[in-house]
């Protein structure tokens, strides 16, 4: 039995339901890796591995279903974190939607390549959170929480990183039956843009 798809073109049964998995599993990563953040155990130096996680996810997804993914895990940290519902959705989800633009476009899908965006993602996170819950409403010791949580939090998360973008590359390989390439261009037609590449 056929399906179709949005670019017109027909799956089988089993290519479905490998996309299913797949999605499966980096939801299961989302909910472990949001247990993580709940639990506390790295106190201070706690990491925020739902960003590499989107942003892993982003560079080998297409725009729309890594926005969704984006928005998702802006949610959980906002729950985790008790900011405001959709504060880290809606920056998470830009940065999600440009890395997948430009690992399509631009850029290759590579160890490298992750770990800047992953950095800057992860800064931009915690820099907004830093100016609106700490520093407009001037906190007293926001220098303080700064020094001994903002700062580590990041280095753990960058640190940490690379250990999501294996897990995703391990899930995305194994549930991907086509080779894709290190990055698109314009003039690749819809058949082109199909096909996935290594890393």
């Amino acid at each position: 039995m056929k399906y179709r798809i949005s670019s017109n073109k027909a799956i089988s049964k089993r290519e479905l339901r490998r996309r299913i998995a797949k999605w499966i599993l980096y939801i299961v990563c989302l909910l472990f890796f949001y247990m993580i953040m709940r639990s506390g155990i790295f106190g201070n130096w706690q990491p925020f591995l739902i960003i590499p996680l989107a942003v892993s996810v982003s560079m080998r997804e297409r725009e729309l279903p890594s926005c969704v993914f984006a928005l998702f895990c802006g949610y959980f940290i906002d729950i985790s974190c008790r900011f405001i519902l959709g504060f880290s959705a809606v920056w998470l989800m830009a940065v999600c939607v440009s890395t997948s633009l430009l690992s399509r476009n631009l850029i290759r899908v590579n160890p490298l390549n992750f770990i800047w965006i992953c950095t800057l993602a992860t800064i931009l996170e915690f820099s907004m959170d830093y100016l609106f819950n700490v520093f407009l409403w001037n906190i007293p010791g926001g220098e303080a929480v700064f020094k001994l949580t903002t700062i580590p939090s990041v280095i753990s998360t960058v640190l940490l990183s690379p250990l999501v973008y294996l897990l995703v590359r391990i899930i995305y390989k194994k549930f991907t039956d086509y080779n894709k390439f290190s990055f698109y261009s314009p003039e690749n037609t819809a058949e082109e843009e199909e096909l996935k590449t290594k890393d």
